[in-house]
């Protein structure tokens, strides 16, 4: 291959890598009709915030999600003090357990921690994705769930969560997040839903544009 041939070659490989990166930040565009603003179908999921907020997100994540992690660690802590905390958006979680066995555990421990304390459920989400290792899940077996809580949310009864996980007692929970992923449209975690726009795996400056938007909107 001649050096012109390499270049060209090299040029077509990063412009791929580009467009890929670019189509997992850009927007999607949920399945017609799903609008975070008509919120009567998610009733039973976790809820951050004011019930009277103008604006309404529906968040995706996945336990063993990498992205998830580092969305959690970056984005949300500045989403939920600029906005949910100040009575501009209430926010709706559905975790998609998509993968490994684990992935189910983890959403049933996430599952029983909100049927036990709502409030706690958001310290527990937290907790879940700081101990995160890796994305295949080793480290979400069912003692290790329960460890988190008790060292990251002492206000979770242990021995009641473990019993909860071990029991499968949420399952068609966890099933019907699923089904609920299904409907919106998402393929991949984290993605959001605000208003009736469709983001996946979004900066924070993307996601606070388009509450900005409806904000603006509404004024």
């Amino acid at each position: 291959m001649n050096p012109r041939s390499l270049t060209l070659a090299t040029a077509s490989l990063l412009l791929l890598a580009l467009l890929s990166f670019l189509g997992y930040r850009q927007f999607i565009a949920p399945t017609a009709g799903v609008d975070a603003g008509a919120a009567s179908g998610y009733a039973g999921q976790p809820t951050l915030g004011s019930d009277d907020a103008p604006v309404k997100l529906i968040l995706f994540e996945n336990f063993l999600c990498e992205h998830c992690k580092a969305f959690e660690e970056e984005a949300f802590p500045r989403i939920r003090s600029n906005y949910i905390e100040t009575g501009q958006v209430e926010a709706y979680y559905i975790n998609l357990a998509w993968g490994s066995e684990n992935a189910t555990t983890a959403g049933l421990a996430g599952e029983c921690a909100y049927r036990q304390d709502e409030e706690a459920f958001w310290d527990y989400k937290s907790a879940l994705f700081a101990a995160q290792t890796d994305h295949e899940g080793a480290w979400a077996t069912t003692g290790n769930l329960v460890s988190i809580a008790s060292d990251a949310v002492p206000t979770l009864d242990a021995a009641a969560l473990e019993s909860c996980i071990v029991e499968e007692r949420y399952l068609s929970e966890v099933e019907r997040d699923l089904e609920l992923g299904d409907t919106v449209g998402v393929r991949g975690t984290p993605s959001l839903v605000i208003g009736d726009q469709g983001f996946e795996g979004p900066s924070y400056e993307t996601v606070a544009a388009a509450i900005d938007e409806l904000l603006a909107a509404r004024e």
